[in-house]
């Protein structure tokens, strides 16, 4: 249990902040919970968490909190600055339906850099749930996307309804987490070791978008191709992998795309050609869909990583 209110915690671990008039760090801690249960030392407690919206120039940079940290994208974009598995601080995009899972002990900064950020921010103990979050950096991706066909996201808004403040509620919040963070953890395991039997046709999809993502693909064809009615096939694919088909592909796509706009100097039509998709505007539209930026305003606004 902390020895102080954890929102004196958080500011004594700050090392830098800015923040616009319609905003504060402080309105983070407006329904901070109590920590008077006895529970509270031996199972995950939720601290606190609130949404937000704030608009550029917001920052700011933290370091041994005694806490993580969950973001959920709902609007816009951020991006977070943070010490990866390396040791090395990485930029990381934190788009819409995204969700990442932060360990605040490690250097991290949150910056919103174009335009408006929307987002919720959950605030939870960290001693109990050591496991967990190690299970999840250790498998190398802590951001998680969210769509209507993911179990993470149900586990994720039953949390955010529970707001009393009552040890039954408290402890109702502990067995939501421990759901909300058993699931985090099965996805990943599934992406790295393809367990828990997904069907063959699921992990030929699978196996196809992130080996030949520049290939022409359409829901209907894989659809046909397989045998398997498309709503079906959408809901079997999201429930090992997050996202429907296409979603997953588009996914693929972006990613490298932003490799190559940061990595060479190739012009957007010929970018936008290497991963797939053939029609450019589309590509710029996608592109902006997911990162809240253009294909140009990113590669000239985004920090090479050494």
């Amino acid at each position: 249990m902390p020895q102080k209110p954890f929102s004196a915690e958080f500011f004594s671990c700050l090392i830098s902040s800015e923040t616009s008039n319609r905003f504060s760090l402080s309105d983070y801690f407006d329904n901070a919970y109590s920590w008077e249960y006895d529970f509270c030392d031996n199972l995950p407690c939720e601290l606190c968490h609130r949404s937000v919206s704030v608009t550029s120039p917001f920052s700011y940079e933290a370091t041994n909190l005694r806490a993580l940290c969950i973001v959920h994208t709902t609007s816009g974009a951020g991006r977070l600055y943070y010490e990866n598995a390396s040791g090395i601080n990485a930029g990381y995009d934190l788009t819409k339906d995204t969700l990442a899972v932060i360990d605040c002990r490690k250097n991290h900064k949150l910056v919103c850099q174009h335009n408006i950020w929307e987002y919720t921010i959950c605030f939870v103990s960290v001693t109990v749930l050591e496991y967990y979050l190690q299970k999840i950096h250790s498998l190398g991706n802590f951001i998680y996307r969210l769509d209507r066909y993911s179990d993470i996201l149900a586990a994720w808004e039953q949390i955010l309804r529970n707001t009393a403040d009552t040890e039954i509620h408290g402890l109702m919040r502990s067995q939501e987490l421990v759901s909300l963070f058993t699931q985090l953890c099965l996805v990943r395991a599934v992406e790295q070791t393809g367990s828990y039997h997904v069907p063959s046709y699921i992990a030929d999809m699978h196996r196809r978008f992130t080996t030949a993502y520049h290939e022409p693909y359409s829901l209907d064809e894989l659809a046909l191709e397989y045998g398997i009615n498309k709503f079906r096939l959408c809901r079997e694919f999201a429930k090992y992998y997050e996202y429907t088909p296409i979603q997953y592909l588009n996914r693929i796509r972006i990613e490298k795309a932003k490799e190559l706009l940061i990595s060479t100097d190739e012009k957007i039509v010929e970018i936008s050609q290497m991963v797939g998709i053939e029609n450019t505007n589309h590509f710029i539209r996608l592109f902006k869909e997911k990162t809240g930026v253009t294909p140009l305003t990113y590669r000239r606004e985004t920090p090479v990583i050494d």
